[in-house]
């Protein structure tokens, strides 16, 4: 039943307050003047809209200057616990009007102040989203930053309750105050969305691309979905999919819309590509691993729960989904017994304990994709304390429990996979793991690809005169250097033997890959100068014999470098590509810079 009328006599109008010389403001005067423009939040590795944040439009015509701005004079004149309900109603009845898909989740902000004291009617949403036809399961509460530091056990209490109704509850503004990460512990949200200072310019400072990747595995152990919010750029956006983060929200994505027309199912430019039959083999071998355990739903009561338990008495653990089929946590048996147990003997007592809600039993349980490599897993894992295993997910969707001794299985089997085409001397991919990447690459048409081959300058003479050990600390340091400057999603690094090493980058710009190889050569350039002896580096060469036998002056170990482009929309073979490649690196040793590039089929 929709709540906007009953609150109005809530509001007492002799302490309404004025925007701006604007007319007092009531519960019925805001709702009359307000709508809700919606904001989708999409899934990396599909595209499709996961979620839309609902965003209050129509302040202004109160004479607010903002959200907060109306939420502060609401909670100065004391109903602000009587118009959340009916904000939350009118955001509701606006979003109906979409086109969505089956279950797509809608994020609503709430203020949270006074949350649950003398009888707060924010505590009975439940009551206004079954009115408006939504589960609350499918409706995500999300808390700003701005008053974190004014909740108490009051305020923990009544968003737990909101939780037992089935709200599902994300912290905004992530990183951007002191409480969040005790309020991560203590709340367990559903969500974080990371603050936008972290994610402007992510893509050019480590030092935020570290904290990004460190809050994801962080909630990721502890069940939690990372939200990168307010993504602006297609840099920003691979720099956050390269960290690890499960949703993306922004411009980048696609600005706030309020019209029925202008909501899509997914977004083609959102998507994380796939790559390769070795990564296909892998999510194959998870795929087998998984064990297909009953779970139970949020709403199940404590009786069919115990059904679970009594039917498959070889299992210790049922994961709990929502009605979305998305997984919530675990429930111990262990955890089932200790509480029955506690309770009386007669049949009054266990009839009582059978009333108690499942949600009091569920744990947090570590959560990742089936789209994730095996040792990101194995990362999750390490990183959870006394975790029985993982949830894995496809799509966001229970998939399946991968139990701890199946995961070191799947490692073990990966690292003697990986040590039969590891170069022995860099553990760098060989030639068989570079010749597989460019045949499975080579024909994806909706993907640019960039190939590159990189050649050390003068390296014989290097050897010659510092020996062989030198010429494999030398080699071994432009590995370690290239990992550190070959990263992200979509890239691969190999090496094919010697001083010739091989990389590729699927997706991406060109003259950015140019940028990104010119500073690998430049690291090396200047770090391998402590490799000759202080006179040589002074002078800027060494005397060496050229394959000729004749004495030359040779200059200090550089490397050059050749980029076979092939944009999107164009299919090669991988001949083709080897042999520009062959082509350019002769011209790469003769340019100024020692890096040429070339696009193949235009």
């Amino acid at each position: 039943m929709p709540v906007t009328a009953a609150p109005v006599a809530a509001a007492p109008v002799t302490a309404a307050p004025e925007c701006n010389g604007f007319a007092p403001l009531s519960v019925a005067g805001i709702i009359a003047h307000t709508t809700f423009s919606f904001q989708p939040i999409v899934d990396y590795a599909t595209g499709v809209v996961y979620a839309h944040e609902a965003l209050l439009r129509g302040f202004q015509d109160l004479g607010c200057s903002s959200p907060t701005d109306l939420l502060d004079k609401v909670h100065q004149a004391g109903f602000l616990p009587e118009l959340e309900p009916a904000l939350l109603d009118r955001a509701l009845e606006c979003y109906k009007k979409l086109l969505t898909a089956k279950g797509c989740k809608l994020f609503f902000n709430i203020d949270g102040r006074d949350l649950g004291r003398n009888g707060d009617p924010r505590l009975r949403l439940a009551e206004v989203s079954e009115a408006q036809g939504i589960p609350p399961s499918q409706i995500c509460l999300e808390l700003s930053e701005r008053h974190h530091h004014t909740h108490d056990d009051i305020t923990d209490h009544a968003l737990r309750d909101l939780r037992r109704q089935g709200f599902l509850l994300a912290l905004d503004d992530f990183g951007k105050g002191s409480s969040e990460l005790r309020l991560l512990h203590d709340l367990g949200p559903d969500y974080v969305k990371i603050d936008r200072f972290f994610l402007t310019g992510i893509d050019t400072d480590a030092r935020r691309k570290l904290f990004v990747t460190t809050v994801t595995n962080l909630a990721h152990v502890l069940g939690v979905r990372v939200i990168a919010e307010g993504v602006e750029t297609e840099r920003e956006y691979k720099a956050c999919r390269d960290a690890g983060c499960d949703l993306i929200q922004g411009f980048y994505v696609a600005h706030p819309f309020e019209k029925k027309k202008d909501a899509r199912l997914f977004y083609d430019h959102i998507r994380v590509p796939t790559i390769g039959s070795k990564r296909r083999e892998e999510e194959g071998r998870i795929r087998n691993e998984l064990m297909d355990l009953p779970t139970v739903s949020l709403d199940s009561s404590m009786a069919e729960l115990l059904d679970v338990f009594l039917s498959n008495q070889e299992i210790s653990i049922v994961p709990v989904v929502d009605g979305n089929n998305e997984p919530r946590g675990i429930i111990h048996e262990r955890d089932l017994k200790a509480y029955l147990y506690a309770g009386g003997s007669d049949e009054a007592d266990y009839e009582a304990a059978l009333d108690l809600p499942i949600r009091n039993f569920v744990r947090s349980c570590p959560i990742t994709d089936i789209d994730s490599n095996a040792d990101m897993l194995l990362v999750t894992f390490a990183s959870s304390l006394n975790s029985d295993g993982l949830i894995i997910t496809e799509n966001f969707r229970y998939a399946g429990f991968l139990a701890a001794t199946s995961l070191l299985k799947l490692i073990h089997e990966k690292r003697l996979e990986e040590a039969k085409d590891q170069n022995p001397l860099t553990r760098l991919p060989g030639n068989g793991a570079i010749t597989r990447f460019i045949a499975d690459t080579a024909g994806k048409r909706n993907l640019d690809r960039h190939y590159c081959y990189i050649d050390f300058d003068h390296f014989k003479p290097f050897n010659d005169t510092y020996g062989y050990r030198s010429g494999d600390r030398a080699i071994i340091l432009f590995s370690e250097l290239m990992q550190r400057h070959i990263s992200g999603n979509g890239s691969f690094a190999g090496h094919v033997g010697g001083d010739d090493f091989f990389t590729a980058f699927v997706e991406g710009d060109q003259t950015d890959i140019a940028w990104q190889l010119l500073t690998l050569k430049r690291a090396f350039k200047s770090d391998v100068e402590s490799f000759y002896d202080a006179s040589h580096r002074e002078q800027g060469y060494i005397e060496a014999n050229d394959r000729f036998g004749s004495l030359r002056r040779f200059p200090l170990l550089d490397c050059s470098m050749s980029i076979v482009t092939v944009p999107q929309g164009i299919i090669v073979r991988p001949d083709e590509i080897l042999d520009a490649i062959a082509s350019l690196k002769r011209d790469a040793k003769k340019s100024d810079d020692g890096l040429v590039v070339t696009t193949l089929g235009i």
